[in-house]
């Protein structure tokens, strides 16, 4: 349940908000603080009050306008301002961590900071082997999710933060709930940023809770820059194949905007688009019928859902065997590092390796411009 609402929540469109540095008003009055440089994300800020840092989620769930949660970071040794009182304190560095997503575990794992995690949704949806063996070593538990989170088993957990996400307002509920048990938590929107690399920026939020922001600047930077080089190769190709993406649900076709975070992906690694002239970033709904007439121009098919082999394609749906990408076997899915479980290590290192899934797509599409042709996220289907 959880992969599949955060597969469709990939494509869903943002609120922009521009970040800039600027002297703002705190609690405490008129105290200078420091904006921290974000880059791409739109989804967050970061201010420094020298004594505490605030850190303000923007409009968080799905098609939220004007909603922001503030969040002050105060460290362990220091007295909580009283202008704070009644404010979401979260005493930082953060030593027990519950991540309500698995996306988030990516954020973990480039922090070194896996060992702080004590609470996860459901151990199946993780593909990181530490923290599988964490669980098996009863290091940390299976809490649930959504409607289904085990309130009970999180408070015994004696978490310093709970990271969690929210689909649509009905989180609101759970803030409410942890918010009366006293359990610190906090929103985090990685996933809807539009870009990867606005989704990868999202490191630096989650390295201001573990005293981290160096750190999580320095790996920020590194991958950035690795992802403009891939880039950049392919920005110029005279040749840009046609792709598509997905795999139909029941009797329809959710097909990401063309704005969305993969068309983006597709973009940038010299392809195009199927839907490349839609401007939305929201996913939208298209007939199986609609896609097959469009399909028939495609020269590769990408994320194709759960599908481990053309079989699996054609169980769906065997009018899939007319399409070109099937054809000629140039079907690629993403799920070429799982767990045994099923976790798929695309929706958490990926995260931060967005210049990995690039070099991926590039390796497809344009084998020409890399040197080794391997791919880490990706394999073609036989």
């Amino acid at each position: 349940m959880l992969r599949k609402l955060l597969f469709l929540a990939l494509f869903i469109p943002f609120f922009l908000f521009g970040c800039k540095s600027k002297n703002h008003g705190s609690p405490e009055g008129k105290t200078t603080s420091v904006s921290t440089s974000v880059k791409y994300a739109q989804g967050f800020t970061i201010e420094d009050f020298k004594t505490y840092k605030k850190l303000t989620v923007l409009n968080p769930w799905q098609k939220s306008s004007g909603i922001s949660y503030s969040y002050y970071l105060v460290p362990r040794n220091q007295k909580v301002p009283s202008s704070l009182k009644g404010k979401n304190i979260v005493r930082t560095p953060v030593r027990r961590v519950v991540c309500l997503s698995t996306t988030q575990l990516g954020f973990l794992e480039a922090l070194n900071e896996t060992s702080s995690l004590v609470g996860i949704p459901d151990i199946n949806l993780v593909s990181d082997s530490s923290i599988i063996q964490r669980y098996h070593d009863k290091k940390l538990s299976e809490v649930g999710y959504a409607q289904g989170l085990n309130y009970e088993l999180l408070l015994s957990l004696k978490p310093d933060l709970v990271l969690t996400y929210g689909v649509d307002g009905e989180v609101s509920a759970q803030l409410n709930k942890l918010k009366d048990l006293g359990v610190p938590v906090m929103l985090v929107g990685e996933y809807l940023e539009s870009t990867s690399m606005a989704k990868c920026e999202w490191i630096k939020f989650v390295g201001a809770i573990y005293g981290k922001q160096m750190a999580a600047k320095k790996w920020f930077s590194r991958i950035d820059s690795s992802y403009q080089q891939i880039k950049e190769e392919v920005a110029d190709v005279d040749y840009r194949p046609k792709v598509l993406a997905g795999l139909p649900w029941k009797d329809n076709w959710w097909m990401a905007g063309g704005e969305s975070n993969l068309a983006n992906l597709i973009r940038d690694a010299g392809g195009e688009y199927l839907w490349h002239e839609n401007t939305s970033r929201d996913a939208f709904v298209v007939s199986i019928e609609d896609v097959f007439m469009k399909a028939k121009s495609a020269d590769f098919w990408i994320n194709s859902g759960t599908a481990a082999s053309i079989k699996d394609l054609l169980s769906v749906d065997g009018r899939f065997s007319s399409l070109p990408p099937v054809k000629k076997h140039k079907v690629y899915n993403n799920n070429a590092r799982m767990s045994d479980g099923g976790g798929n290590d695309y929706w958490e290192k990926g995260v931060v390796r967005p210049d990995l899934i690039l070099k991926d797509l590039v390796t497809i599409f344009h084998p020409d411009k890399v040197t080794d042709g391997k791919l880490y996220f990706y394999r073609q289907l036989n």
